[in-house]
């Protein structure tokens, strides 16, 4: 038996040699990579022509490390469990089959794979020589998405969900759970919340080929609870009689519990009356129906969040009954009063009437006439089918009447006479007429005209009217002043009827005038007088007749007279004098005008350059041969005022202030002068008419003997 035993072990351990006892010489080959996820993936390949072979795989680069022949490496198909060969190389596999399922990867990550074969002994004989090599990468999804909105309110929501996933996955399907009992599917959705709060929304993705499937928001969407407004009237009395109502509000508005929400409410009475507290109340001016409009807001966090719910509620406020009376005229004149009153308030169940002199009535309407001039207080008292009851008081007024007259007014006047005043017997009417003012009546127009004086009461009105003929005025015309020239005569006829009286107490309607002067004349008819006069001119056409065209002498004046009885007269250079006097060159012309006509006459005046008025010697030989004796400046109407002679050394010789006389004997204190040049000054004076020139002449004279 031992024998067998030990037989068996060495044909045994001559089996084994002959299996595992030699190094491979083919690597496995054709590695397929099938079935990749996001963490796992499954090789298949292609045996060598070893017994075993190991599957080293490295993340991120190719396996940079090989099997030690003699070492037996621990596997493990969960990555980087299994025996790390150098740096980052893990075996993931050992064993005689060709196939793995490798597990425990990172999504989206390129692994290298390495696969050695050796021959199965327990210190395995390696094949590291060109091993079959192949890298993968595993599948990505990396669920999540954002959220947007322009309103959180609730109900008026609309929340956009955009999916930001990242995958090289396909036909994925996404399936949104809103927490609110409400689901979704599709890449990016909407989502509309009806009910306030924190929601955690998620996604699902199927199928996830192993990758996480479900992405939670950290930050829940928060929904605004919107208030559910609810305003009432306290004690259930939304109709209510005006007198003495009052009405009581109360907020019944609920919101839904999340944390931080609260929510404020506005009372809108009117446009300017608000309130904002819970229990407001309210008193109307006037019967109606009113409106109160209710707002309410949710705040988040003390902050207004614009989720708003509006709603109102109607409140009536019933008309007292007795306020529906109405008076056919509350103003009346005594003469032919008849009040009628009337409640025309609808389902009035009672009436009682008071008119105030003692006299009564129970009815709905009711008419009365008073006897006396008077205010009286109309009392009257009613209730209503609703139950109001109220008492009204209504004044009524039963005026005196009145009687217009005035005085004043003629039965006829002339016109544009004075104005007049007219006198009312009672005062504060209204005068009606086209030409009167106020009370002031204006002639201003012929014909017959009606004055009516009224007094505008507006119960009790009166008028009165009066006639008075405005008469027209014998209105004429003598035309405008004339003037009779070169014995002309003029016709004064007046065409107006009635008398006629002139001035000068003529009474013909038609005279003929040749005499200057004013005419006046008065024409009266019908006691009405119209007055005209005319202004006569009586000339004869201007004559003038200027000098003939002259000279005008150096230092002289020339005089020019021009002028005619009646006239005017108008020179050249703007004068208007009779008289001018020319001292320099020119034409002069002047005419002469009146009412019959004019004249125009000129003279042209040539200038001399020298004084043409005087004679002035310029030798004079004093040797007593009674030729020439004496220096002597003589002239035309000239008269000498002044007369020196100077020397040439600037002494006086003569001077007829001193010497006497306006001539020079050559001799000087009584001795003879000598032989030369000597200056002079000569001053005299031109009369013309009643003009006096005065002219100074300086120049030299030759002494010779």
């Amino acid at each position: 038996m031992r024998r067998k035993n030990i037989l068996s072990i060495i044909l045994s351990s001559l089996f084994v040699t002959a299996a595992f006892g030699a190094e491979p010489t083919k690597q496995s080959s054709n590695i397929v990579v099938s079935n990749a996820q996001c963490k796992s993936v499954r090789l298949d390949w292609t045996a060598g022509d070893g017994a075993w072979r190991i599957v080293v795989v490295k993340e991120g680069s190719a396996v940079d490390a090989a099997p030690v022949d003699g070492v037996k490496y621990t596997s493990n198909n969960w990555f980087k469990y299994g025996t790390q060969m150098g740096t980052g190389n893990y075996v993931v596999f050992s064993n005689i089959t060709t196939s793995v399922i490798i597990d425990s990867l990172k999504q989206n990550t390129t692994y290298h794979v390495a696969i050695y074969e050796h021959d199965g002994a327990n210190a395995p004989d390696y094949l590291t020589a060109s091993p079959a090599t192949i890298s993968f990468t595993t599948k990505d999804l990396k669920l999540g998405f954002t959220y947007s909105y322009t309103d959180s309110c609730q109900n008026s929501n609309v929340i956009s969900f955009k999916n930001t996933t990242q995958t090289n996955l396909s036909g994925i399907t996404y399936t949104w759970t809103f927490k609110d009992g409400k689901k979704d599917t599709g890449f990016n959705v909407n989502h509309t919340y009806t009910q306030g709060g924190l929601f955690s929304v998620s996604v699902l993705a199927l199928p996830s080929s192993g990758c996480a499937n479900t992405y939670v928001s950290p930050k829940p969407v928060l929904i605004v609870p919107r208030p559910s407004s609810k305003p009432v009237e306290k004690n259930n009395k939304y109709n209510q009689c005006f007198s003495g109502h009052r009405f009581y509000f109360n907020d019944q508005t609920t919101l839904a519990p999340v944390p931080n929400c609260a929510y404020t409410r506005t009372w809108f009475f009117t446009q300017s009356d608000s309130s904002t507290i819970p229990t407001p109340d309210k008193i109307y001016k006037s019967p109606g129906i009113y409106r109160i409009f209710y707002k309410s807001e949710t705040y988040y966090d003390n902050r207004r969040t614009g989720c708003t719910d509006t709603t109102s509620i109607n409140v009536k406020v019933i008309a007292d009954p007795s306020t529906g009376v109405t008076i056919n005229d509350s103003i009346q004149c005594l003469a032919g009063n008849v009040f009628n009153f009337d409640n025309v308030y609808p389902g009035l169940v009672s009436f009682d009437w008071k008119f105030g002199d003692g006299v009564t009535a129970s009815t709905k309407s009711a008419s009365h006439t008073y006897l006396a001039v008077g205010n009286y207080p109309v009392i009257h008292e009613a209730a209503s089918v609703e139950g109001c009851k109220s008492t009204d008081t209504s004044l009524v007024l039963v005026k005196p009447n009145f009687t217009a007259t005035f005085s004043g007014l003629p039965k006829e006047i002339c016109k544009d006479a004075p104005a007049f005043v007219l006198t009312p017997s009672t005062a504060g009417g209204k005068w009606i007429g086209v030409y009167n003012t106020d009370s002031l009546f204006i002639p201003s127009t012929t014909g017959i005209h009606k004055v009516k004086y009224l007094i505008p009461d507006t119960f009790c009105p009166d008028s009165i009217e009066q006639s008075i003929w405005v008469k027209p005025l014998p209105v004429f015309d003598l035309g405008p002043n004339a003037n009779l020239c070169n014995g002309n005569t003029l016709d004064l006829e007046i065409t107006a009827p009635g008398k006629v009286l002139w001035s000068d107490g003529n009474t013909l309607k038609k005279r003929p005038v040749n005499i200057a002067g004013t005419y006046q004349a008065t024409v009266t008819d019908s006691g009405c007088s119209w007055t005209d006069d005319i202004t006569l001119f009586i000339g004869n056409s201007p004559v003038i007749n200027l000098p003939s065209d002259t000279l005008l002498c150096k230092g002289t004046i020339v005089r020019l007279a021009a002028s005619w009885p009646g006239s005017t007269v108008l020179w050249s250079n703007g004068s208007r004098d009779t008289v001018i006097y020319v001292s320099s060159q020119g034409t002069y012309s002047v005419t002469v005008s009146n009412p019959c006509g004019s004249a125009t006459d000129d003279v042209t005046i040539r200038y001399q350059g020298e004084f043409c008025d005087v004679f002035i010697p310029d030798a004079f030989t004093p040797n007593g041969d009674n030729k020439n004796e004496f220096f002597e400046i003589q002239g035309r109407a000239i008269v000498p005022v002044l007369f020196q002679v100077y020397d040439r050394w600037g002494a006086k010789v003569f001077d007829s202030q001193t010497d006497g006389g306006f001539k020079w004997d050559g001799n000087h204190d009584g001795e003879p002068c000598m032989d030369g040049m000597y200056s002079y000054i000569f001053r005299y004076q031109v009369i013309s008419g009643d003009i006096k020139r005065r002219s100074t002449i300086k120049g030299s004279v030759l002494l010779y003997r």
